[in-house]
């Protein structure tokens, strides 16, 4: 199959449309990446979607899937989706899922989302919407082959916002907070800390979620909607309430090292289900599904 991926590519791998146009192409389909915010920089939003809508009209695609594509207008949506078939991924929060992007979920052939909320608003607009997990790149999301040294007691990697920075202040024992730590990088951090703190600020879990399981990290987080279909507390990770429960279980999962390491080695093997193959595989069965 033919597959065109609009979306943001780097060669920072920051973006995770990178190891997701790579498991399109281990599936053995040929596809091809159109950066639109890239190419919109070069010749303006009105030159890109034109340039976009004609790339469709002569590469002969099977489908068109979309990762977000903010800005790019409804009328070139409109055109391509006379041209083929097509797909709009959105991994955001609900907070995100505004006005663009609910006529974008009506105009498109089937919608995919990361967040079970989103999922509940896009079926009122386009009855053909599914949740796909976004889950974790397998070559690079997974435990060190070398035996690496717990630095950390409790760790944070990602960026501080959305009320983060007063959830890390109640914390009673010191967070190594770390940022910029990407692909294999990410993974080392995991693996340096006995306990990996996540925060949902947004009624949804990020990427981070199944990216420290699938390194084999011990999971603390907040809880959000749908993590009860995909884990389960105290078995795959550990859900804490509020910051006196937080700093409750801080304690307890640092003075039982036998039980983290089993709730971590039981969320790295829950995980697994969860990888970017697995979403490019579920994203060609619904195109599959559309076609019949």
């Amino acid at each position: 199959m033919k597959i065109l991926f609009v979306g943001v590519f780097d060669t920072q791998k920051k973006s995770t449309n990178v190891s997701q146009i790579l498991a399109f192409s281990s599936l053995g389909h040929k596809v091809i990446g159109y950066n639109y915010r890239h190419k919109a920089a070069l010749m303006g939003a009105e030159g890109r979607d034109k340039e976009l809508v004609k790339a469709v009209e002569s590469g002969n695609f099977n489908l068109v899937v979309y990762s977000k594509c903010n800005g790019i207008s409804l009328k070139a949506f409109e055109e391509i989706n006379k041209l083929t078939t097509t797909c709009l991924w959105f991994m955001d929060p609900l907070i995100s899922y505004d006005e663009e992007m609910r006529k974008k979920t009506d105009l498109v052939n089937y919608f995919c989302c990361d967040k079970e909320n989103v999922l509940e608003e896009a079926r009122r607009i386009n009855s053909h919407s599914f949740r796909v997990c976004e889950g974790f790149d397998a070559t690079v999301d997974k435990p060190p082959l070398e035996s690496i040294e717990k630095e950390h007691n409790t760790s944070f990697i990602g960026n501080i916002y959305g009320g983060r920075d007063k959830i890390l202040q109640q914390i009673q024992s010191p967070v190594a907070v770390i940022s910029n730590a990407y692909g294999k990088q990410h993974a080392r951090a995991v693996a340096k800390t006995k306990i990996n703190l996540n925060f949902c600020t947004s009624d949804g879990a990020s990427d981070r979620v199944y990216k420290i399981m699938a390194a084999q990290g011990f999971l603390l987080t907040n809880d959000w909607p749908g993590r009860e279909k995909d884990f389960v507390d105290g078995d795959h990770c550990v859900i804490f309430k509020d910051v006196s429960d937080l700093n409750e279980k801080i304690e307890f999962y640092l003075e039982n090292d036998t039980l983290r390491e089993k709730i971590a080695t039981s969320g790295h093997k829950k995980v697994q289900k969860y990888t970017r193959l697995k979403w490019a595989e579920r994203i060609v069965d619904l195109y599959e599904q559309s076609r019949k």
